[in-house]
């Protein structure tokens, strides 16, 4: 008898978590398995003391799990994170697994929408703004706030001490 399946979070959501994970692996500790060459999202852990290190990943077809560790808690050593120790038994796995089959990329579904935004203040770019990203968003939660522009005066209690 096949499980039941049933739907815990929406689309929209489930999307927006994956585009956050697919920044580990493009931006952060999990960049490691970029040369994977394809889309995947994932987290590396470490817990304290270096007891255990861990990497969790995903494509659109599969998703595995990486531990290191010892039964018996004790540290691995000096820098044997989740980036450094799992991730690597991680991508040499999914590079056999998926050698012969093809590129797939995470589908967006309806109701997440993309905008232009200041990576500085989440909100809506200005020319001044140093450096802008795409993020994704719910519809309807999109900022809709432009970036205040540098030097700009916000609050009353800002005016009264302008060029003192």
């Amino acid at each position: 008898m096949l499980p039941k399946r049933e739907r815990v979070i929406e689309k929209s959501t489930a999307y927006i978590m994956t585009n956050l994970l697919e920044g580990v692996v493009k931006y952060g500790t999990g960049r490691r398995v970029k040369s994977l060459n394809r889309p995947v999202a994932g987290k590396t852990g470490t817990t304290n003391n270096l007891y255990d290190a861990w990497f969790v990943g995903y494509t659109p077809r599969y998703i595995t799990g990486t531990w290191v560790g010892y039964d018996q808690e004790r540290s691995l050593g000096k820098g044997e994170t989740g980036a450094r120790a799992a991730s690597p038994i991680w991508l040499g796995f999914m590079k056999k697994i998926l050698e012969d089959k093809p590129i797939r990329v995470f589908q967006v579904p309806e109701g997440v929408v993309f905008s232009k935004i200041d990576a500085e203040t989440g909100k809506l770019p200005i020319p001044e703004s140093k450096k802008t990203i795409f993020e994704c968003f719910k519809e309807g939660t999109a900022p809709t706030e432009y970036t205040k522009k540098p030097d700009s005066i916000t609050e009353a209690e800002q005016f009264f001490k302008y060029d003192m």
